[in-house]
């Protein structure tokens, strides 16, 4: 189900960006230029040598090794890319070395600048944006991320009348009408809000099915398996409910609720 809430970010995010990049992450941007490029997922150059060693001091890590016979522009960053895939894959420190083999002095650049270190990201939750910040645009693709936001002890019922008639308003034509409410649909099962939804479309006289919606019923679906897969393993009893809800993708609530049934 990720897909269907990346996809809808995708669509959106050039019409929201700008002003989500002012609003929240403290930036004022006055030109930009998409890069359509995809990145690579993969390297297809295989290391050369990669080990998992133990010194005899007791320390562990990754020893990484790297042969060159000529100077590579941008060693540096490949060596980067390497480390990262390192760290990430086998959690263990990772020490590296380029063996250069050539004839003429080496002037490969063997460390980063300062601003070329990556030293962690910001994160910013949608949970913590004022809902009525979001409704307060007239960009319709904003509007619909207040379903998400902090309601501010509103509730949602009366928050999603405030999102529905805010693109009812602005929507125009009655089919991008449509394609706002089918993305507030989806997005709206992040917080288990997909019944209020259709209840508050419904008695909006807006003229939309949730239930209809194929990402519902695939969502629908989905939810039947996880559920059938939760079953069984709460009938082996191998697992905590913890374990199963982060196997599953699903709430602890959830499951517990489940176990109960199935004492019954």
């Amino acid at each position: 189900m990720s897909n269907d809430y990346d996809k809808i970010l995708k669509e959106n995010i050039a019409s929201v960006f700008l002003p989500l990049a002012a609003k929240y992450l403290g930036i004022r941007i006055v030109r930009s230029e998409e890069l359509k490029d995809k990145l690579q997922t993969t390297i297809e150059k295989e290391t050369d040598f990669i080990r998992v060693v133990e010194t005899d001091g007791g320390e562990q890590f990754i020893l990484h090794l790297e042969f060159q016979s000529v100077d590579e522009e941008g060693m540096v960053y490949r060596m980067q890319e390497y480390y990262g895939l390192l760290r990430r894959k086998y959690r263990l420190p990772v020490k590296q070395f380029v063996i250069y083999l050539g004839q003429k002095a080496s002037k490969m650049q063997t460390q980063l600048t300062p601003e070329e270190v990556f030293t962690g990201f910001t994160l910013q939750s949608l949970r913590d944006y004022d809902y009525q910040s979001l409704l307060a645009s007239d960009v319709p693709e904003e509007i619909i991320l207040a379903v998400l936001s902090n309601f501010r002890g509103k509730k949602p019922a009366e928050v999603l009348r405030g999102i529905l008639g805010k693109l009812k308003n602005i929507s125009g034509e009655e089919i991008t009408l449509r394609k706002y409410l089918r993305q507030l649909a989806v997005l709206a099962r992040l917080r288990n809000l997909t019944e209020e939804t259709q209840k508050q479309v419904t008695d909006m006289g807006l003229l939309y099915d949730i239930t209809e919606d194929y990402l519902y019923q695939q969502g629908q679906q989905e939810m039947q398996e996880k559920t059938i897969d939760i079953i069984q393993l709460l009938q082996e009893g191998t697992m905590s409910t913890e374990k199963i809800a982060e196997l599953t993708g699903v709430s602890i609530t959830y499951v517990q609720r489940m176990a109960e049934k199935l004492k019954r």
